[in-house]
């Protein structure tokens, strides 16, 4: 079988630039699959064959293409050339469809490369420079990252893990657990996680969270709207923002016990108890403790200079 892609391959590296592409094979089980791809466009499809299909169109500065099995993964490469004196800046990237078995993990790597990707059981590592991903039922460890792009997602499962440094983070119907880590953007998610994470930074946060059990948020410079469906028991919560302002909103039954201190004339607004806010005696600051129910879940928010208000869904 290796000796049989090392064949295939070979031919298209003398192949010309722009250079349709049309090619299927074999599979073993438990290889991954890893695309390089430094410019264009790139779909990848999961599929119950267990063969990989790929057709499309080289980059038009390409040089040709690998594909082989190495080691524990099959490989994909387009080749480009290595000096910038070539001016594969130019031109047009590749135009690629891939189909892949949807058991096998997906590994891509590209520069300016827009991704889709959908249909894959087994995990998702996409990391591209400048490019939007897109990403459709998706189970597994999934991890994307872009620098300058923005990230859609729907019905993804798994232990999921987001980054953008310029670019949206738009999270739908995912379960299981979820970080975010984005610097100028905004971020929104619909999930069922029951564990989530984020950090940003000049950016709004728009959560809509169905069972808690941990929430973790440290952000700069956003406003954030925070929607608890269930906090499940024990659950933990913790906010954290600069110049920022928050507004949470609680189911009815909540149970929970709150820690909330607000520092350089931020301000708290309480809608769930009686409870009163309290001024510092030295300082333009202020707190407010207080139990609802029992207090099951821990809940700690704090803010220097933004404005944390407590409401009722």
């Amino acid at each position: 079988m290796k000796a049989l892609i090392l064949a295939m391959s070979m031919l298209p590296l003398m192949a010309v630039a722009g250079q349709k592409i049309d090619e299927q094979i074999s599979v073993p089980a438990n290889k991954r699959i890893f695309i390089d791809n430094q410019r264009g466009d790139i779909r990848v499809e999961g599929w119950d064959k267990a063969e990989l299909k790929i057709s499309g169109e080289l980059d038009d500065k390409a040089q040709g293409y690998r594909l082989e099995v190495e080691n524990d993964r099959i490989e994909f490469i387009v080749k480009m050339p290595r000096s910038q004196n070539y001016g594969w800046n130019s031109g047009d990237g590749s135009e690629l469809v891939i189909y892949m078995p949807n058991s096998s993990e997906l590994e891509l790597s590209g520069v300016n490369v827009n991704v889709v990707a959908s249909e894959l059981n087994n995990g998702t590592d996409i990391d591209v420079v400048n490019g939007d991903i897109t990403l459709d039922t998706i189970k597994g460890d999934i991890s994307v990252e872009t620098v300058n792009g923005n990230v859609s997602a729907t019905d993804l499962t798994g232990d999921i893990r987001y980054e953008t440094v310029n670019g949206e983070i738009n999270d739908k119907n995912s379960n299981g657990t979820l970080r975010f880590t984005a610097v100028n953007g905004d971020i929104k998610s619909t999930t069922s996680a029951e564990e989530v994470r984020l950090e940003n930074v000049n950016g709004d946060i728009d959560f809509k969270l169905n069972k808690l059990k941990k929430l973790r948020i440290s952000t700069v410079n956003g406003e954030s709207e925070v929607h608890i469906n269930q906090l499940l028991k024990g659950a933990q919560v913790s906010y954290e923002s600069v110049s920022g302002d928050v507004e949470f909103f609680f189911p009815d039954d909540l149970s929970a016990q709150f820690e909330i201190e607000a520092h350089a004339n931020g301000k708290i607004v309480n809608e769930l108890s009686n409870d009163k806010v309290k001024k510092a005696k030295y300082g333009p600051s202020s707190e407010l403790e207080f139990s609802v129910n029992g207090g099951d879940a821990d809940i700690e928010i704090d803010t220097i200079s933004g404005r944390i208000e407590l409401r009722k869904k």
